[in-house]
């Protein structure tokens, strides 16, 4: 008797066991954090990538054709291949794993630059909200003063962003 319940308790715990594991491998019916736009070559995706369980999925399809890859599915399998002259991918090995991509090492030098232009960007954006919310307040009181001194101050302060950027993007 001991036998056979201890071969129930052991059943039924890899039986639950089977199915907490099943439940958490799929993502249907999960809700969905975030959702990020997506650009390839700068080119803006119709649809977003979304965050599911602190995952990023992005749309394959719309990233793999804007790519240059030519797309296909069969089955479960979503596959990129390269396109050729025809059209037909060349991979020549449907079943290769790929490995990690090796990632090229950025030129500190550049990587500085990028960083003091993004902060540059950052102050153009603050000047023209400033610009846009002073010209707003300059309808309503136009003979302010104090309002058309701090425009022409903000318009001075993003003529020198501009500048300082065009600096930044000589270099």
């Amino acid at each position: 008797m001991k036998k056979i319940a201890a071969g129930f308790i052991a059943g039924a715990i890899l039986m639950v066991g089977a199915q907490a594991l099943g439940a958490s491998a799929t993502l249907v019916g999960k809700a969905i954090q975030a959702e990020y736009t997506v650009k390839v070559y700068g080119k803006k995706l119709a649809d977003p990538a979304i965050v599911i369980d602190g995952k990023s999925y992005a749309p394959v399809r719309a990233i793999g054709e804007l790519a240059g890859f030519k797309v296909s599915v069969e089955g479960k399998t979503i596959s990129l291949d390269e396109k050729t002259e025809g059209g037909a991918s060349s991979s020549s090995d449907k079943n290769a794993i790929l490995g990690p991509v090796p990632i090229a090492t950025p030129d500190p030098a550049l990587t500085v630059t990028k960083s003091k232009i993004e902060v540059i960007d950052a102050k153009i954006d603050t000047a023209v909200n400033n610009i846009l919310a002073t010209s707003s307040l300059l309808k309503s009181s136009p003979d302010s003063a104090d309002l058309k001194l701090k425009l022409e101050q903000y318009k001075a302060e993003y003529a020198d962003l501009l500048k300082q950027k065009d600096l930044e993007l000589q270099k």
